[in-house]
């Protein structure tokens, strides 16, 4: 029999109103898929690490009755009419211009490497295998995880990066098609796998809150 697949969202702290659109959100398009869905609250995974860290709690022995594990940030969403399945295209993780520059910079100042792969943090989605690989090197003394340990440096991101470096983990697809981790400022969002919802209304800005472009991309019948 085969094992099931789950999406999860994490939040730490009091959710607001995009925080709650996002879940139902995720929550029917995990029906859709035949997912199961679960919301992760707290610090799970390591309590005095950031908010952000807390993702690498799906690499947990508490997920290992799950083939793969879709972790995706709290204002991410499925567009209508979006009917492929998530689990079944290739790639762990996103790879696009704003991780290509911190990837060098993890390399170059935190102990990274140009050879192993570097996933942006909106969305990771891991078979069982690949989870087992990486939380091996997980334990034991993790005081190198402190320099990712504030809010923009690297946190999950540099957490999962250098597990990938510690295990060797070299996949042959470790990255997404873009598309599965949109910004919602950029164009043709409808033709989006999930569209994630940032603060910039275009690339060069203005900024305004997330929930004022989220009500606007459902004015237009996207979300």
């Amino acid at each position: 029999m085969s094992r099931p697949n789950i999406i999860l969202q994490h939040f730490d702290g009091d959710l607001r109103e995009l925080d709650h659109l996002s879940i139902e959100n995720m929550k029917q398009y995990a029906k859709f898929v035949g997912a199961e869905y679960a919301l992760v609250r707290g610090r799970p995974f390591r309590k005095h690490l950031t908010g952000a860290c807390q993702k690498v709690f799906m690499l947990s022995e508490h997920y290992d009755d799950y083939d793969q594990v879709l972790m995706v940030d709290i204002d991410m969403f499925a567009p209508k009419g979006m009917f492929t399945n998530v689990f079944k295209v290739p790639g762990i993780g996103l790879y696009a211009s704003t991780q290509q520059m911190l990837h060098r910079k993890i390399a170059n100042t935190a102990g990274g490497s140009m050879l192993y792969p570097y996933w942006g943090g909106a969305i990771y989605k891991m078979d069982l295998p690949t989870r087992k690989i990486l939380r091996e090197h997980l334990g034991g003394d993790e005081s190198w995880m402190e320099q990712f340990n504030e809010a923009y440096k690297f946190e999950d991101e540099g957490i999962m990066h250098i597990l990938a470096k510690r295990a060797n983990f070299q996949p042959e697809e470790p990255y997404m098609h873009q598309r599965w981790c949109q910004c919602s400022f950029l164009p043709n969002p409808e033709k989006a796998g999930f569209i994630h919802v940032r603060t910039k209304i275009t690339p060069q800005g203005p900024k305004r809150e997330k929930i004022e472009n989220y009500y606007e991309l459902k004015l237009k019948g996207i979300i």
